[in-house]
């Protein structure tokens, strides 16, 4: 995605044009905030994020309006925009549970997807996409996947929050990879935190396991 923005002049002059428009799904806590100010930091442009709660009006047709205002806005300054809780705008229309303006709503952010040629670039993000509009879907020109973290990535995650500190615990222990098995990184930097505080506070010398299971537990309270 970052190539075909540095390099849109040149998919250009074969009649093409960079992915504006991409969807980022997956549990809270794996990462869709901070790529998105990754990548507007990539392609050294201004990241604006939109607050849906703030758009959303109890008044008949506002929020309709309200939206048109910020497609306006993002098409006429480039930028990275994202659209962080998108289910709020976008929730499938064969619910029942919707009332009409809801519905409304879904279909004016599909006609303005469609209606959208500016050079900003759309982040929209989800934590639960089971129950966005299957139309939703064909507007965005790519989808990416922000999946809980592996075994490897947990690793890796400790190995770069755990940096400098003396510990008594190799990172790739099976035992510990296994009790933070099921928890996003947001999740896993909380418990290290938490663990390292402990430590500090305790006048320790060197972080243990039984610092970070006593995180853990806080944790999954």
């Amino acid at each position: 995605m970052l190539e075909e923005h540095r390099r849109s002049d040149v998919l250009r002059s074969y009649g093409m044009k960079a992915s504006n428009k991409v969807m980022f799904y997956g549990p809270p806590g794996c990462g869709k905030t901070l790529a998105a100010e990754v990548i507007a930091f990539e392609l050294d442009r201004p990241l604006a994020i939109v607050r849906l709660d703030a758009l959303v009006s109890s008044y008949l047709g506002e929020t309709a309006a309200n939206l048109r205002k910020v497609f306006d806005f993002v098409a006429d300054h480039p930028m990275v925009a994202l659209f962080d809780e998108f289910d709020a705008i976008g929730k499938e229309r064969g619910n029942s549970g919707e009332h009409g303006e809801l519905r409304r709503v879904v279909n004016a952010v599909l006609q303005m997807m469609d209606a959208y040629q500016g050079q900003s670039l759309i982040l929209a993000a989800t934590n639960h996409e089971q129950i966005l509009d299957t139309a939703i879907w064909r507007r965005f020109d790519e989808t990416v996947e922000f999946p809980l973290p592996n075994n490897e990535q947990l690793s890796q995650l400790l190995k770069l929050k755990l940096r400098g500190i003396r510990r008594q615990f190799e990172l790739d222990d099976e035992e510990l990879i296994t009790r933070l098995a099921n928890k996003s990184g947001a999740d896993v930097e909380r418990v290290v935190r938490r663990a390292i505080k402990r430590m500090i506070l305790r006048s320790q010398e060197f972080l243990t396991i039984k610092d970070l299971e006593n995180a853990l537990v806080r944790e999954n309270k």
